[in-house]
């Protein structure tokens, strides 16, 4: 579970640098080199959250609807900072009291 929060982490970092920096550069100051590094490390960010997702969800760790609000979260800017907070701190306390798998 503690990867699954680095995960959420990185990805909504990189989402906010994505759209709040990389972008207006590409557009407001022609300079797309930002958004072509960036968008790339977005890209592995985003996959890699997805797939702990979806590895939690399958041991058991999260409940399908936990599941769905963590993978929606990645698409809204700052909604993966406080959605996987309060998710993945009650997936982790069922795994400390052996509820998970």
């Amino acid at each position: 579970m503690r990867w699954l929060r680095i995960a959420a982490v990185a990805e909504a970092t990189t989402l906010l640098l994505l759209v709040g920096a990389a972008v207006p550069l590409k557009h407001l100051g022609d300079w797309p080199t930002a958004v072509r590094v960036l968008g790339p490390v977005h890209g592995f960010a985003f996959v890699t959250y997805l797939w702990l997702v979806l590895q939690a969800l399958g041991a058991g760790l999260l409940s399908r609807g936990e599941a769905a609000r963590l993978a929606l979260a990645a698409f809204v800017p700052v909604a993966g900072f406080l959605a996987a907070g309060p998710i993945v701190g009650r997936a982790s306390a069922r795994l400390d009291r052996g509820q998970g798998r």
